[in-house]
């Protein structure tokens, strides 16, 4: 999800410039793989003594000394992500520091772990906005996919804390075949809490060589069911809108010609505004692309940036998705097509969602239809 998808018309411009330039103005730090929770559907989780026969995690000086070359280079934003951010050692301190740098600071976080303390420290110097993982709408749904007693009550009382201190908030839905029957809960529950929602519907296969993609592969979603709960947070975002989105994707079903498409490319922000650092202090285009990867504890941001800039450039095209007339209701990027050939040996998967969205959509303008 990119850090600045709901920029204002301000940093949209400052995006679009950066962009065009080639600056990394937004940058993600990924502090952490070692987590409170044990989510079934994670590639980036590991246990504690996992990371540290993997070469353990970075120190604050090191972090803190990226973030100084990363605005050298025009970095204004960072998102502070893991695993669990707030289990990163001298988790309070690192964040003032890097706040009275002058950094715009957003956090990852399931806020299981949120107490009074942190939630004044987000009061005093405020972030751009804490975005949540919400896992289900109880207890038991927390545990069956988290791993973890009393989720859900604790979630809910991070979130009291954050509303409290008028902290920007934004919930994120991961959806499994383990929380799926809370989907729609879920959505109400953020209605009802007033904060903008999000939904990962899509959930990506990427792995790493530390964690594999098997669990994932047994806890998400069917293809149809991603498809219809796409077109549900599309109906709840876009409400009276929702009857002409539908009719202008018949429409362009409808088209005897569609425009040419020699594959799929790179077209997101990755590696040319925007990046990634892992919790090894490894430079990346984005959190679901293993390659390119560059090694920042014996690069320079700046030769680290040039160099993934160029390996962006040359990345291959995916063909299978050549002149395909779904691609405007396919959930196909770079990075998903890449890790669904991978894992699966193919992007099916993708292609699947995207003709069960268009037969929704084209069931829903029938109906419309008759009703007119």
């Amino acid at each position: 999800m990119d850090l600045l998808s709901d920029a204002n018309p301000v940093e949209k411009q400052l995006v679009e410039k950066a962009t065009r330039l080639e600056i990394p103005i937004t940058t993600a730090f990924e502090l952490t793989p070692v987590c409170n929770l044990n989510c079934r559907m994670c590639y980036v989780r590991l246990g504690k003594q996992q990371a540290e026969a993997l070469g353990g995690i970075r120190n604050m000086e090191f972090w803190l000394d990226l973030a100084q070359q990363f605005m050298k280079e025009g970095n204004l934003f960072i998102l502070l992500t893991g695993g669990e951010p707030l289990l990163y050692p001298h988790f309070r301190e690192f964040y003032t520091q890097l706040h009275e740098m002058g950094i715009v600071l957003s956090l990852n976080t399931n806020v299981l772990l949120l107490d009074e303390a942190i939630a004044d420290l987000l009061q005093k110097y405020p972030p751009r906005f804490v975005r949540l993982t919400l896992y289900g709408a109880s207890d038991e749904t927390y545990e069956r996919l988290c791993g973890v007693k009393n989720g859900f009550t604790r979630c809910m009382h991070g979130i009291r804390l954050l509303k409290e201190r008028n902290i920007l908030t934004r919930i994120n839905l991961t959806q499994t075949t383990l929380n799926q029957n809370d989907y729609k809960a879920m959505l109400n529950l953020a209605q009802e809490l007033d904060i903008h929602v999000e939904a990962a519907n899509y959930i990506s296969v990427f792995s790493t060589p530390d964690k594999g993609s098997d669990e994932i592969l047994q806890v998400r979603n069917t293809p149809g069911q991603a498809a219809e709960n796409e077109v549900v947070m599309k109906i709840r975002k876009s409400g009276k809108e929702f009857g002409r989105y539908v009719a202008e994707s018949y429409q362009y079903l409808s088209q005897p010609v569609y425009p040419k498409m020699e594959g799929t490319a790179l077209t997101c922000r990755a590696g040319k505004s925007s990046c990634w650092v892992n919790w090894k202090g490894e430079l990346k285009a984005c959190v679901d692309l293993e390659e390119p990867s560059i090694d920042l504890k014996h690069t320079s941001v700046h030769e680290a940036w040039e160099q993934l800039k160029e390996a962006v450039k040359h990345l291959p095209l995916h063909t299978e998705c050549k002149d395909c007339k779904l691609k405007p209701f396919c959930d196909v990027c770079y990075a998903n097509a890449t890790n669904e050939k991978k894992h699966c040996g193919s992007v099916d998967y993708l292609c699947q969602m995207a003709h069960a969205k268009a037969d929704i959509l084209y069931e829903i303008y029938q109906r419309n239809k008759v009703k007119e």
